[in-house]
């Protein structure tokens, strides 16, 4: 056992084992529990070809074991356990007394050691799977749009393009060697990062992981894809069927700087986000009445920390019944265009930099949040102490570096996604998809326009043929990270703008098994 740190400035202290598993060990001063986090570095972006949802339905088949008479040890004490697939990170998370760290320890080793799994439970948690993505997506207004939908537009590659979530009907002929051979292939000790944050001493759990994980045998782990590609040469349009949708929507798509090569420029974009959405919600909600909700979010799921490059800036408007798209991509180039020649006021980039900062922190009140945050740097870019300068790293761009940005937006080529929805006297009943019909509903693709032309009056795309009106006001709904096992609450019917994915670095912890 190998030991580094502890890190000046986060109090932080990494231990190798050798069979390469990596621990980080963040106590904490205050308190009296204690949080234990098994992250692998893979998501869905690493899914087969073929099989959509795979790394999805593999977090359910490792999270169903430890129960015994249906309770789980740590739920005995009062504590807490859940789990989350994102796109490059699959995570499994404990909170419970600090009594429990040893017990948690063990659980979580023998997670990582072998994959329990017979027919009857590959059957099982098919099932739970398929019902999680009726509820979550199909039978959901605005299920998949834009997390699911827009990527496909804007990026070409399976990896980067096919909905992670996952599609029933192709993971039902799965087999349990198969899933079998992607956990061997991808859980692997040298492939994760076990942390532990909270009340607790450090050559305690550094002896407890030596003690549950150093057995695990070392297996050889599959490198995580290759996301890279080449920017889109021209605009790109496309339209999205969700019989369920209320209201007209739109999604406007952008890549993102890769924030492990260049993270203030990653910064100056995130920062960006939040001025433009202030801006846009005030004309297109507050002054011209042509929508209910807007978001302006970086990171897809999970926010802006949560995803390796390729990373997307998705503006997303829910407009009012009959409203036409073409105001929402015009004041978003209205608004880029003066940002980009004028730049942000500096009182507006200040309350904007102070509100996403406190955005951030209010995310990591949880003693969960910080080790999920800790982990997520730490994993994917090489740092957990990022977790801690975040803020000040925030607070250094200036309103010519957000100016940058917006430039750099206004001349890059980007992704429109439609939503249209049809009167209600040419579809009285919402239509039911047919069987083999993608879980998100049907998106067609438009093929790639001319590029468009710099400035805020650029000329929109043509207006989608079809009439759009609707009944009732419903946003789109908030693009958390998929959650296995428990239904999850009615939706609010009310107009609510959806939460904003920028204000953590980690998947939010919405929800519980």
């Amino acid at each position: 056992m190998s030991v580094t740190g502890p890190a000046a400035a986060a109090g932080i202290r990494r231990i190798s084992l050798p069979n390469g598993l990596r621990v980080l060990l963040a106590p904490e001063a205050a308190g009296s529990c204690v949080a234990v986090a098994a992250h692998y570095r893979v998501g869905f972006r690493s899914d087969p070809v073929g099989r959509p949802g795979l790394a999805h339905l593999l977090e359910h088949l490792m999270f169903r074991r430890g129960k015994t008479d249906g309770v789980h040890p740590v739920e005995r004490v009062g504590g807490h356990r859940n789990a989350a697939t994102g796109p490059d990170v699959t995570d499994f998370h404990q909170v419970g007394p600090a009594e429990a760290l040893e017990a948690m320890l063990a659980d979580e080793a023998a997670r990582m050691r072998d994959l329990d799994l017979d027919e009857r439970a590959l059957r099982a948690e098919k099932n739970v799977v398929a019902d999680e993505i009726r509820r979550n997506v199909t039978d959901r207004p605005y299920g998949g749009f834009p997390k699911a939908v827009l990527p496909p537009l804007l990026y070409r590659t399976y990896a980067n393009a096919h909905d992670g979530y996952g599609d029933a009907a192709a993971l039902a002929p799965a087999t349990v060697e198969e899933c079998r051979a992607f956990f061997t292939r991808h859980h692997t000790p040298g492939n994760a990062l076990l942390t532990v944050a909270g009340a607790f001493d450090q050559d305690t759990a550094a002896r407890l992981a030596a003690r549950h994980f150093a057995t695990v045998p070392a297996r050889t782990s599959v490198a995580p894809p290759d996301l890279d590609e080449p920017e889109p040469a021209a605009e790109r349009h496309g339209s999205h069927h969700d019989p369920l949708a209320p209201l007209p929507a739109v999604s406007v798509g952008y890549r993102l700087p890769d924030p492990g090569a260049d993270l203030p420029a990653h910064l100056a974009h995130v920062l960006l986000a939040a001025v433009l959405e202030e801006r846009l919600r005030e004309r297109l909600v507050a002054r011209e009445g042509v929508a209910v909700a807007v978001t302006v979010a970086c990171g897809l799921i999970g926010g802006p920390f949560a995803a390796r490059h390729p990373v997307t800036l998705a503006c997303t408007v829910t407009l009012t019944a009959g409203a036409d798209h073409r105001r929402a991509t015009d004041a978003v180039d209205a608004e880029l265009g003066l940002l980009a020649r004028h730049g942000p006021s500096a009182d507006e980039h200040l309350v904007a930099t102070r509100r996403w900062t406190a955005s951030l922190l209010r995310g990591h009140d949880s003693l969960l949040a910080r080790l999920r945050s800790l982990a997520t740097f730490e994993l994917l870019h090489g740092d957990a102490a990022l977790h801690h300068r975040v803020p000040l790293l925030a607070a250094a761009v200036t309103p010519a570096d957000t100016a940058c940005a917006a430039t750099r937006l206004r001349t890059s080529a980007r992704a429109i996604l439609t939503l249209p929805v049809a009167p209600p006297s040419a579809s009285p009943t919402p239509p039911i998809p047919p069987a083999d019909q993608r879980p998100v509903g049907r998106t067609e693709f438009a093929p790639p326009a001319e590029p468009r032309p710099a400035g805020p009056n650029m000329p929109a795309p043509p207006a989608d043929p079809r009439p759009v009106d609707s009944p009732t006001p419903t946003p789109p709904a908030d693009p958390r990270p998929m959650r296995p096992r428990t239904p999850a609450p009615p939706t609010d019917p009310r107009p609510v703008a959806p939460t904003p994915s920028g204000v953590a670095p980690t998947p939010s912890a919405g929800g519980s098994r």
